[in-house]
């Protein structure tokens, strides 16, 4: 056998452009102008900088800027590069587009290490190509690729996950691997979780409120308990898919954050410390490209990175998009059930559709949906179109229907020209969710939000020439669309179409939107009209920053040294951090992100007196303090607060500390009503009235039950001897338990048995509800009587009575302020909406402090004279 002999093509390494013109194979004639622009300016400016990031819009082409790059980095500095992708799909789309429409060399990695090829590890490790694969195979315990020389992040903005699950550890209780630690874990925390939230985490529950519920265990209180929960998961994960985050993870507890939701357990760094995995922080270069980098710093805060340089986004993309969607708001002018129908005939029509929606329930949902009414359409999940899109593609009629994944899987021109979002993208994790749900510091993640709901629309549009038809099918996405306030932060050509749309769905009838939909895919001569509209209209408009966008991005390398601090145990570091954080986040709408920082640096404070570090025992607490006097509405640090003994003169009680867990639970229950149309609340509100005036003892019951879960509070009953009627928690320190009597006689006694039943219901509920030993529990007799037998005054000492027509009146009135907040409810974690509502349940009797002051009042029953 002759040796072998390699053969050099003379390619130029002068830049990448010059590269580009040597890549005989490709099938594309030319760089585009802002392809072109990026280009040059990274070699003109960033190639000797660390971490280097451009913008370009989805569909304009940035995988080739990144490959371009990479090859020629890769040759001309004869580096090892890696090419990362989110998914495994995109990495068999990135490197086919690679090889067959660009002419260049790259070799795929997916699946474990131990099935890479010998040929393929050996052609990256001596760096003659470049080895395209997802995040994860970087971000592990033991990478094959562990010390490229450059790294290119594709999609960084939906990456977080991908980067931050290195770092973190999710517990599920209904894994079969992760069942029992799980129950472990929720044993040893029971002392420092308020009994409702125990119940929450061992119990059974439908209730809407506990699959959004999140709670966060503070540092003073985990802690002391961080020796006890090393050794229940070092038994528990030995044999579990854990094992590997969690050696990551040991020995840096005291630097995560605790997280408890309903179905899991997480811990994780506020931050990823991706400068501790070396294979990443090494890289001579890393280059992060996305359709949306973010002015507020979230790029570094999500890689862990202090200072990355911008390349500037090419002239004219500042107005300019890619492709054209027209975009349908149904629920505009149509009701629920009108929507889900007109969405069916759009598949119909289209012949095929994505549908991209939140979570796994919504899509199972949409699944039977489809099921029920095209029962000759294929239908797809992510996991059998992520490594090939073709079945879908191929099927003559087909839905692909998607959850929490709002980038990553991309169909161009007829491949797909429907697309279908049924969600707001708001937290996709519990760290997320706890930031906007409970520290009202939604600010922060606004343009994390925005830039998942621009790629999922940007889903089917992936040239300039292409086009898809996009429906707005979801209620909270609709009415954060419809606020004009709000579209002022998207780029002008997305304005414009989303303007465009809402003018079409004024009055629209299903006819209509279907004609608006033929129309659009003809692409006739009607439609040319509408697009050169739009095109004009985007020339008017400007892109307006974020609020807080420039504090955000003062205070993030402050954030990002915090996170070092914190992992190598410096504690009084992180503190100066977090007093440098604070210096930053003076706009007003960041109040809920300055009261998280000040409870991070009385995290900082407590863990480094706890350490012998300082001194100073008093700092912790006053940083507490701050945090509680930045944001009082939020409900999370009050009871921090309480908990540590901090008096209250200390503190801002402004915002009544039991009228927040009933503010926060009213959130949830609007987000699930909805507040575009009234049918749904207005449906509730009737039959709450209806079934209250009905004179049937059963349906008044289920009514009480209703109008309690509606105010927020944790209502429920069951139909045994000796428990109440209803019983509304507050939460563990305070229930309120009734015996509804609303079928007797006005003229009528209340009699012996009625009176000890009353009495022994505090007896019931201490057994049976998840209080707290100290808990005050409130009895209630609803009744239209006002004489009771002479026995049975003796058993109603400590029962407050209601007379019915008063509790008629009080809950019409309750009623008409849930309706009257409704209408200003701007979505979850509006520290100034959760303020105001405080304020309206305090006036209206609703606070609990509130409703015993006028209970105490009412008149007691007597004996008939």
């Amino acid at each position: 056998m002759p040796f072998k002999i390699p053969k050099t093509p003379a390619i130029s390494t002068e830049s990448p452009e010059a590269l580009f013109r040597d890549l005989r194979t490709r099938k594309v004639a030319g760089l585009l102008a802002h392809q072109a622009d990026i280009l040059r300016e990274y070699t003109q400016n960033a190639v000797s900088e660390p971490d280097v990031a451009f913008e370009l819009p989805t569909g304009s082409g940035k995988t080739l800027v990144g490959l371009l790059l990479g090859e020629w980095r890769r040759r001309r500095f004869e580096e090892r590069g890696v090419y990362l992708c989110p998914t495994n799909q995109l990495v068999h789309q990135v490197a086919d587009q690679a090889i067959n429409k660009y002419g260049i060399q790259v070799t795929a990695f997916t699946g474990s290490k131990n099935n890479y090829s010998p040929t393929a590890k050996s052609q990256y490790l001596n760096g003659e190509t470049v080895a395209v694969t997802s995040y994860s195979a970087l971000f592990n315990v033991n990478p094959f690729f562990d010390s490229p020389g450059f790294i290119i992040l594709d999609d960084i903005h939906s990456a977080e996950n991908y980067i931050a699950s290195y770092w973190s550890l999710k517990i599920e209780r209904y894994s079969d691997q992760h069942r029992a630690l799980y129950a472990a874990l929720v044993s040893a925390l029971k002392n420092v979780l308020a009994p409702t939230d125990y119940q929450r985490l061992t119990g059974d529950s439908s209730d809407s409120w506990d699959s959004t519920w999140v709670e966060k265990i503070a540092t003073p209180n985990i802690e002391p308990l961080i020796p006890e929960i090393v050794s229940i998961i070092d038994e528990h994960v030995s044999d579990t898919n854990l094992r590997f985050s969690w050696s990551v993870l040991r020995d840096h507890l005291y630097a995560c954050h605790f997280y408890i939701g309903t179905y899991a357990i997480l811990i994780r760094p506020l931050l990823p410390p991706t400068n501790t995995h070396t294979p990443f922080a090494n890289a001579g270069q890393r280059v992060y490209m996305s359709a949306t980098l973010g002015e507020g710093g979230e790029l570094e805060r999500l890689t862990g990175r202090k200072q990355i340089v911008r390349l500037q986004v090419p002239m004219g993309w500042d107005k300019q998009g890619i492709g054209r969607r027209l975009f349908f708001f149904p629920g505009h002018s149509l009701d629920e059930d009108q929507s889900s129908s007109l969405v069916l005939d759009m598949i119909q029509r289209a012949e095929r559709g994505l549908v991209i929606v939140p979570d796994n329930r919504r899509a199972e949902e949409v699944r039977e949906l489809v099921k029920g009414s095209l029962d000759d359409f294929q239908i797809f999940n992510v996991q059998q179109i992520e490594t090939s899109k073709e079945p879908f593609v191929q099927a003559d009629k087909a839905v692909a229907i998607i959850a929490n994944r709002y980038d990553g899987i991309d169909f161009i021109d007829d491949e797909c020209r429907l697309l279908i979002v049924g969600g707001l993208p708001r937290a996709t994790n519990l760290q997320e969710r706890f930031i906007i749900n409970k520290m009202g510091a939604v600010a922060l993640l606004n343009d994390r939000i925005m830039t998942r709901t621009v790629q999922a629309f940007g889903r089917c549009t992936r040239s300039a020439t292409d086009y898809a038809a996009v429906v707005v099918w979801d209620e909270e996405l609709h009415k954060y669309l419809l606020r004009r306030e709000r579209r002022r932060f998207l780029h002008p050509e997305l304005q414009a179409e989303l303007e465009f749309g809402i003018e079409q769905a004024k009055d629209a009838t299903p006819a209509d939107f279907l004609e608006f939909l033929n129309t659009f895919l003809m692409q006739d001569s009607d439609w040319i009209d509408a697009d050169n509209y739009i095109a004009s209209q985007r020339e008017n408009m400007t892109r307006s920053s974020l609020p807080g966008t420039a504090d955000l991005r003062d205070a993030v390398s402050h954030e990002v040294d915090y996170q070092y601090a914190m992992w190598e145990g410096d504690y009084v570091r992180a503190l100066e951090c977090c007093r440098s954080v604070l210096a930053c986040l003076n706009d007003s709408e960041l109040r809920g992100y300055r009261a998280l920082w000040s409870y991070l640096a009385g995290s900082s404070a407590w863990l480094s007196h706890r350490n012998g570090m300082s001194t100073d025992e008093s700092a912790a607490k006053t940083y507490f303090s701050n945090a509680q006097k930045a944001a009082p509405a939020i409900r999370w640090l009050v009871n921090l607060s309480r908990s540590l003994n901090i008096p209250s003169d200390d503190l801002d009680l402004s915002a009544s500390a039991l009228a927040l867990p009933l503010v926060e639970r009213l959130e949830s229950v609007l987000e699930r009503l909805g507040t575009r149309h009234n049918r749904k609340f207005a449906r509730v509100e009737k039959l709450i009235l209806d079934n209250l005036e009905s004179g049937n003892s059963a349906q008044f019951e289920e009514a009480h039950v209703k109008l309690g879960k509606l105010l927020g509070f944790e209502a429920g009953n069951v139909e045994t001897s000796g428990a109440p009627d209803p019983w509304w928690i507050v939460d563990e320190s305070l229930c309120f338990i009734f015996e509804d009597h609303s079928d007797a006689s006005p003229d009528s006694n209340l009699h012996l048995d009625k009176a000890r039943q009353i009495a022994t219901h505090p007896n019931w509920v201490r057994e049976n509800l998840p209080l707290a030993e100290s808990a005050k529990i409130v009895p209630v007799l609803i009744t239209p009587v006002r004489f009771a037998d002479p026995d049975a005054l003796p058993h109603l000492g400590d029962v407050f009575v209601w007379r019915l027509d008063d509790f008629l009146t009080w809950a019409r009135n309750a009623l008409s302020v849930v309706r009257e907040l409704r209408a200003i409810f701007p979505g979850s974690g509006d520290l100034a909406w959760r303020a105001g509502a405080v304020e309206k349940y305090r006036e209206n009797g609703i606070e609990p402090e509130k409703l015993i002051e006028f209970l105490e009042k009412q008149p007691s029953l007597t004996v008939r004279k």
